[in-house]
């Protein structure tokens, strides 16, 4: 695979528009595509510098993914997050005083004891107490090195997730709840810590990662109620920034509530505020990568030094553009 296709993919054009633009036939940009012939043309037609032809390596892209899923977003997402990471890692090389890589992955857990138990660990890496809510994940998250770029309007997803050749890049989709949006995040951060291939495993791993992660076990089995109610859920999703939905999850996962319970709170969530939780509150968005753009110089220049296409750069780098008005 090289530039031509990520481009297509990021773009959403078939071979048919992408051979108009470059002058070719679309059986021969299926041959370059597929490297069974060697790209002479210019990759400036496409905004991108000669020398970018060639893509960086990076591990399977894990996402949490919906049955409205498409290809097609599935595959501009992954282009995204391989661009992000990318560019991220040179502009992290060349500035000073920039955030270095802090995580690590783990062995792949072989139960979910072992997710728990991960789940203080990234703690640790995260540079927080191993208990108390943590206040601002994004922060926490950037501070560790990862790379975190906006990914708006692809349907059914709301996080992905891969290593770019050293560098962990999370992609976020900035259109939803900040609960919803620090869940996900939480998500697909245990994807990078435990995970190198999606199995049946690996969604509901991830989800229970998240879930310790945001709201450790030994807490949460104290805040429990003997019988709780929704009410007592709205009040911890407050303290914690995890919505009533997931701390009802958690709460089932954990076996303090059985299945009885835990269908009849689902009804109820489900009458009593349909698709909007109380305690709303925004995501707070990623700023790491628009800070080492800006002190390079701004998109433009950035885009123009590293031969990079500039609206793909602007889109990686602002998080309210991309908001649904």
């Amino acid at each position: 695979m090289n530039r031509l296709l990520a481009y297509r993919s990021i773009e959403g054009l078939s071979q048919t528009e992408l051979a108009k633009l470059l002058a070719l036939s679309p059986a021969m940009v299926g041959h370059l595509e597929s490297g069974r012939r060697t790209f002479a043309g210019d990759l400036r037609v496409l905004g991108y510098a000669p020398e970018r032809l060639s893509l960086p390596d990076m591990s399977e892209p894990l996402h949490r993914q919906r049955a409205s899923t498409s290809v097609t977003s599935r595959k501009r997402a992954q282009e995204l997050l391989r661009l992000g990471g990318e560019v991220f890692g040179e502009l992290r090389r060349q500035t000073e005083r920039a955030p270095t890589t802090t995580i690590e992955r783990f062995a792949s857990p072989s139960d979910l004891g072992d997710v728990e138990d991960a789940s203080v660990d990234a703690r640790a890496m995260l540079d927080h107490e191993p208990d108390g809510p943590i206040k601002n994940l994004t922060a926490a998250i950037e501070r560790a090195g990862v790379c975190l770029i906006p990914i708006a309007g692809l349907e059914g997803i709301d996080g992905i997730s891969s290593w770019v050749d050293g560098v962990p890049v999370i992609g976020l989709n900035p259109n939803v709840p900040g609960d919803r949006f620090r869940l996900s995040l939480g998500h697909e951060l245990g994807h990078l810590l435990l995970h190198r291939r999606k199995s049946d495993l690996t969604e509901g791993e991830a989800n229970r990662f998240a879930g310790a992660l945001l709201f450790p076990r030994e807490q949460f089995e104290e805040a429990m109620p003997p019988r709780p109610q929704i009410k007592d859920f709205v009040g911890l999703k407050s303290a914690w920034g995890v919505s009533v939905a997931a701390l009802v999850y958690r709460a089932h996962e954990l076996e303090i509530i059985d299945d009885q319970r835990y269908r009849s709170l689902q009804i109820q969530m489900s009458s009593r505020w349909q698709r909007n939780e109380p305690g709303r509150f925004n995501p707070v968005f990623g700023e790491l990568f628009r800070r080492l753009v800006d002190v390079n110089g701004g998109v433009d220049s950035v885009a123009r030094d590293l031969g990079v296409n500039r609206k793909h750069l602007r889109d990686l780098t602002s998080w309210s553009h991309l908001r649904a008005t």
